[in-house]
């Protein structure tokens, strides 16, 4: 068994513990990121850690990496798509909003109360709310907004979706899909979408589902 333990270990990769280290992030916070919590989630050794990283920090470092890139990858298909132009962008942004898959909100509140206490994830977390914003901004500005007027409807989008999730509000999916068009009304435009437009079409359009 020993033997087996040790062939075990030896195959974990630098993703095996950062990806330990996302969940334990998520359900217990920074304060429990210490190495001997995620070697035993692992059910590895301090050893194995050492084969694959320097320290401690080093695979912080990872794990900040690994959120920048896997919290924003769904944003950036959307705003990075020069196929779509701005309201599908929009709709875009709202569907990864709504579906969280591929965009984990704990993810974003996790790293959000580890910044601070932690300078490093806090320039990492600044990084990443500026590039968010400045994608929302240029989405506006492509809707036809004025630069003033753009930025503080990036602002209230983004400040609205973090507070949401930072403050737990609990609402089903249908809730959260009959307040589309009131919202798209306050930040996009009364004619964007109908407020009488029923729960079913706004699903279809959002999420594209049938």
């Amino acid at each position: 068994m020993p033997n087996e333990n040790r062939s075990k270990t030896r195959h974990l990769t630098r993703q095996d513990w950062i990806d330990a280290a996302r969940d334990i992030l998520i359900a217990e916070g920074a304060s429990s990121l210490s190495l001997r919590r995620i070697a035993a989630r692992l059910g590895a050794t301090t050893g194995a850690f050492y084969w694959l990283f320097t320290n401690l920090e080093d695979m912080l470092s990872g794990l900040r990496d690994d959120w920048e890139t896997r919290n924003s990858a769904a944003f950036d298909a959307v705003f990075n798509n020069p196929e779509l132009d701005c309201h599908e962008k929009y709709i875009g942004y709202v569907c990864v909003v709504l579906q969280e898959t591929d965009y984990n909100p704990k993810y974003d509140s996790a790293v959000r109360d580890w910044a601070n206490s932690n300078e490093l994830t806090q320039d990492a977390l600044t990084r990443v709310d500026n590039k968010r914003i400045a994608q929302l901004q240029a989405m506006f500005c492509e809707m036809g907004f004025g630069h003033r007027a753009a930025r503080v409807r990036a602002l209230a989008t983004y400040f609205h979706q973090s507070g949401y999730y930072w403050m737990g509000v609990e609402e089903t999916l249908e809730e959260r899909l009959a307040n589309v068009p009131y919202y798209a009304e306050i930040l996009v435009g009364s004619d964007f979408m109908s407020k009488d437009m029923p729960v079913e079409d706004i699903r279809k359009l959002i999420l594209g589902d049938t």
